[in-house]
C-alpha cells in the first residue's frame, strides 16, 4: 500500500473508513494520519455543498448525504483508535 496515495485520496484506497480501521498494513499512527486527512477533506466538501460551490468531483456529487455519513464514521473511528505516544524521551 502506498501511504502517500492514501493521504491524498483515502476514498480511492479504502472502500470505507471501516476498511481503513481494519487494515493490518498501517500502524495506528498512520491510520490516524489518513483518517484526519479524510476528515478534513470531507469537512471541506460539506462546506462547499453548504455554500453551493461547484465541484469537478463526480464521486462526491453522486449521492447527497454520503459525505456527512462518511464524516461521522471517520470521526467515530478516530475516537476509537488508541492514542499515539508523543513522548520521545522514553
Amino acid at each position: 500500500m502506498n501511504i502517500q496515495n492514501a493521504m491524498k485520496d483515502p476514498d480511492s484506497v479504502f472502500a470505507s473508513p471501516e476498511a481503513l480501521e481494519m487494515s493490518e498494513e498501517l500502524t495506528t499512527t498512520q491510520k490516524r494520519l489518513v483518517l484526519v486527512q479524510w476528515q478534513d477533506q470531507l469537512q471541506k466538501l460539506l462546506v462547499a455543498d453548504d455554500e453551493s460551490m461547484t465541484r469537478d468531483d463526480a464521486k462526491a456529487r453522486a449521492s447527497p448525504g454520503r459525505n456527512g455519513d462518511c464524516l461521522r464514521r471517520v470521526t467515530d473511528i478516530l475516537t476509537r483508535l488508541p492514542p499515539t505516544s508523543t513522548n520521545s524521551c522514553e
